[in-house]
């Protein structure tokens, strides 16, 4: 597929990837060409980036809070209502990550001082709802279903946000601290603040260390081994519990929306039902197995697998009824 799709659409982190990209490269050249050469250049690319991610963005939230205080954060992310839940969503609309690139994001949100809802609603609305993902969608599928993605895949967000707590997104001890004493803070400036912020990210990224090494690992084995959906949905992808399928497939893959366009639209011109579609492209740009690595770090195993169930039953069922409602709807136009 043609990339002109993205034109017009910047993304903000494109340097950190090319960046991370010629790493890999480098770091691998003396290696013949085999699949150990190409898992190993991707790991290493997909940790590069992704602790890039997490320096960077936890030392501006860090440097901003300490200039600033922490009045514009208990007005928006701090926040643990409506409000609150609001801003979340609409941070995460506007910063297009993955579904493995958005966990540093979410660590460095709660290091910062966001309460937890706030933080949950971005971590679904992230990879799951953005510029990218709407512009594949609309070019695939048209506006109707790009419509229709929009604004499930917001209602979802919002509702991740309000049940954080259900959900067993709660932070970690050492995240809550961190919490707690953001919000005592007041604005402070001077040479000290700039190297507390930076010590402040080294101690995040230090402890995420080995969740960041295997979540990148888990991005190279699927990335490398050609795990992807097209030749089964496209066999079982006319089947009434496609959508099942789909979320089931699509769920574990660490797939970006500029990366689901291969996938996606062969598969909308065989003619598969919308509600299978959109399933689909939820589940591979919403969640992974390595974004699941780094968060059983911040809020456990348990947390990880309630926010899984939450993101299969949801976009099964969004599939499901969406594919119900097209085929009333051709019923009637008959």
């Amino acid at each position: 597929m043609s990339n002109d799709w993205k034109s017009g659409i910047p993304d903000p982190f494109e340097p950190i990837t090319i960046f991370s990209k010629w790493v890999g490269a480098r770091l691998v050249a003396w290696l013949t060409n085999s699949v150990a050469k190409d898992f190993l250049e991707y790991w290493i690319y997909d940790l590069t980036k992704i602790v890039i991610l997490l320096l960077v963005t936890s030392f501006v939230l860090n440097l901003i809070r300490k200039w600033l205080g922490v009045q514009w954060l208990r007005r928006s992310l701090g926040r643990d209502d409506g409000i609150g839940i609001c801003c979340g969503a609409a941070l995460g609309i506007i910063t297009p990550v993955c579904s493995c690139s958005v966990t540093p994001l979410y660590a460095s949100l709660i290091h910062g001082g966001a309460a937890r809802r706030p933080a949950a609603c971005f971590l679904f609305a992230a990879p799951a709802v953005n510029e990218f993902a709407i512009v594949l969608v609309f070019l695939a599928l048209g506006w109707p279903a790009a419509l229709l993605y929009t604004l499930f895949g917001l209602i979802a967000a919002l509702l991740t946000g309000y049940f954080a707590n259900r959900l067993g997104l709660i932070p970690c001890e050492w995240c809550n601290k961190a919490s707690t004493d953001a919000f005592a803070s007041r604005a402070r400036f001077g040479l000290s603040v700039w190297r507390e912020a930076a010590i402040d990210s080294l101690r995040l990224a230090s402890r995420l260390k080995w969740a960041l090494v295997i979540g990148a690992g888990l991005a190279a084995v699927l990335v490398n081994f050609n795990l992807t959906p097209v030749e089964l949905l496209t066999t079982y992808g006319h089947h009434p519990l496609a959508p099942v399928l789909a979320s089931l497939i699509g769920l574990p893959l660490d797939v970006n929306a500029a990366a689901a366009g291969p996938i996606l639209i062969p598969l909308a011109k065989a003619g598969l039902p919308v509600g299978t579609l959109i399933a689909l492209m939820m589940a591979t740009t919403a969640a992974s197995f390595p974004e699941a690595a780094v968060l059983r770090q911040i809020f456990g195993w348990q947390g990880v697998f309630k926010l899984g169930i939450w993101y299969f039953a949801y976009t099964t069922c969004l599939g499901l009824c969406l594919n119900a409602i097209a085929f009333s709807s051709f019923l009637t136009t008959r």
